[in-house]
């Protein structure tokens, strides 16, 4: 399908921008979620990282950012929306020296993130135009496809092998990835 996308400045935060497909689409199980298209909705959220910025007054590294996409059960509303905000300065460091640094298939991430298990990808691509987020979980993780409305996935930018720019692709069932989030700021 097309994917038109509107940005919003969240009413509850300063620094949060959510972008959503201006068709509808529920959630990420829904099978749009995971069509090709959809990277340019996810590539309009790291787009946005430059809103949160100019929020903050300055730029931030881009393993400062993250988008985060809620599941089914967690989320407020049935019309999918990346929440696009700073990461949780704990998550950014811990990915930054355990997280893979060249492309690598999902595994799962030996540490625990802000009190929960996630599994792991590291996407070498400097944008996010043609990852499919979505389709990458439901191909290199088969649970994936029985538990999607419990599926809750985490963007991070990331800088891997030789400072080439890159990205970390978190997914967990059951708990909201915007518990990865910092919506303060704080420290940046």
């Amino acid at each position: 399908g097309d994917y038109g996308s509107v940005l919003i400045k969240s009413p509850l935060h300063r620094t949060e921008f959510l972008v959503a497909p201006i068709t509808a689409v529920a959630g990420l199980e829904s099978p749009s979620a995971r069509s090709t298209d959809s990277a340019r909705l996810w590539n309009r959220a790291w787009e946005a990282r430059q809103k949160v910025e100019a929020r903050l007054g300055h730029g931030l590294p881009r393993s400062a950012v993250g988008l985060a996409v809620n599941s089914r059960i967690e989320r407020s509303q049935d019309q999918l929306h990346i929440h696009v905000d700073c990461l949780l300065e704990s998550v950014e460091r811990t990915l930054a020296l355990d997280g893979p640094k060249q492309d690598a298939a999902w595994q799962p991430f030996p540490l625990i993130l802000n009190g929960r298990s996630y599994w792991i990808m590291a996407v070498d691509e400097p944008d996010l135009r043609t990852t499919n987020v979505v389709g990458l979980v439901v191909a290199g993780l088969p649970q994936a496809r029985h538990a999607m409305d419990d599926l809750n996935v985490l963007v991070a930018g990331a800088t891997l092998a030789d400072a080439r720019p890159g990205f970390y692709i978190l997914v967990n069932w059951g708990r909201a990835a915007e518990h990865l989030l910092d919506h303060r700021c704080t420290s940046r």
